[in-house]
């Protein structure tokens, strides 16, 4: 059985801006030290925070696509050149290679779940 709390995780910053929990991580991260490997495709589920007013930089990922799921808070994303404001309860697609930037626009944190699945 795999189990995690977010509580137990130790965060660590991620694009120069956001705290992340790396909650579970897919087979091809596994190592010794991470007893949460699970789903073959999956690289990871994540929890992260980002502080208002703070963004992560633009950057993509030729290997896995994401999935954002807004817990809570505001902001924008930014796929590609496009912008669509963003807010609790808004699930957003990134395909491979898509240029993504994900903003704090509100007065509080904006609060997201992160899921990760490899492509190659």
């Amino acid at each position: 059985m795999v189990k995690v709390n977010w509580r137990s995780v130790r965060p660590s910053i991620v694009h120069g801006a956001g705290i992340d929990w790396r909650l579970l991580s897919g087979q091809s991260l596994r190592n010794s030290d991470d007893p949460s490997a699970c789903m073959e495709a999956m690289m990871y589920v994540s929890l992260a925070s980002l502080q208002p007013s703070l963004s992560y930089h633009p950057h993509s990922h030729d290997d896995h696509e994401e999935v954002y799921y807004i817990i809570s808070g505001k902001g924008e994303i930014c796929i590609n050149d496009e912008i669509q404001p963003i807010r609790d309860g808004d699930i957003i697609y990134i395909g491979v290679n898509q240029i993504h930037e994900i903003r704090n626009t509100g007065d509080e944190m904006l609060d997201f779940l992160a899921f990760a699945a490899q492509t190659k």
